[in-house]
């Protein structure tokens, strides 16, 4: 019990002396979402703590003040969470629906089998696999395609949405921006995939207690996060599931089928 009280005063120390908020868990009345970032900000009282009425400029301050993501960019995302479940104030529990923010194949969560359920604990299984499938001390782009691979499979034969495809790609991005150790690399300068590394033990940390890890050198980026910062990071997300796969390298998504055959063809000559 001290020891869980000394870490406990560790956090909090090192929140004061960072100038974060500290950290406190969900009590029982406390509502959450499907997504760790939303939770982690309602659990540092970023966001109302209660995780109730919460507006679109809400989410987009919280954002911004936190991880440094483009207020603007992360209003829009709100507004549409806000059009999509008619309301002018959402509740985090709002989001854990079809069509809003829930999807199937999610990095942390089980898919939902009954639509009117408001369980939006995290899979411990699920974060595990995550954490396991880089065989180095990050998360990376591959390992990341590794996992939303097997998750993908384990949806099957569902499918996603190509908008629930995006967001599931999104979210995938935002993990390795979010805890990248050191600063992120600008989407205009076309970062190579190897470029981002989130370390396990970060990474691991915030999606099981949804709290940032200042005493695990977490800290939010240093310049403003925009949309195009999501660009390369995606992209290598998504090549790299296509090659684990086997299926080629991007390019051939986009050239017909007996086209691919005869450059194939063509090129073995």
């Amino acid at each position: 019990m001290a020891s869980k009280i000394a870490i406990a005063s560790l956090i909090a120390l090192s929140a004061a002396s960072e100038g974060l908020r500290p950290w406190e868990a969900p009590g029982p009345d406390d509502l959450r979402s499907p997504c760790p970032m939303l939770n982690t900000l309602a659990n540092h009282g970023y966001l109302p703590h209660n995780g109730r009425n919460i507006s679109a400029q809400q989410f987009a301050d919280a954002a911004l003040e936190v991880v440094n993501i483009d207020g603007m960019a992360i209003k829009q995302v709100a507004n549409y969470f806000l059009r999509a479940a008619n309301q002018s104030f959402i509740d985090l529990t709002d989001l854990n629906r079809p069509g809003i923010l829930q999807h199937i194949a999610s990095l942390t969560r089980d898919d939902v089998k009954d639509p009117d359920s408001v369980d939006v604990s995290a899979s411990q299984d699920r974060i595990h696999h995550l954490i396991q499938d880089s065989d180095t001390d990050c998360i990376t782009v591959a390992s990341l395609a590794k996992t939303r691979l097997h998750v993908e499979d384990l949806s099957s034969p569902q499918e996603l949405t190509v908008k629930e495809q995006s967001l599931a790609y999104v979210e995938a991005g935002l993990l390795l921006l979010v805890m990248n150790d050191g600063p992120v690399p600008s989407g205009w300068s076309f970062p190579p995939a190897t470029a981002y590394c989130a370390p396990k033990k970060r990474v691991e940390t915030w999606l099981t207690e949804e709290r940032f890890p200042e005493e695990l050198g977490w800290k939010k980026s240093e310049r403003t996060l925009g949309l195009v910062d999501f660009v390369p990071v995606i992209k290598g997300i998504f090549e790299e599931k296509r090659l684990q796969a086997g299926k080629g390298p991007l390019w051939k998504s986009f050239i017909p089928s007996f086209l691919q055959q005869e450059t194939d063809t063509n090129s073995e000559l």
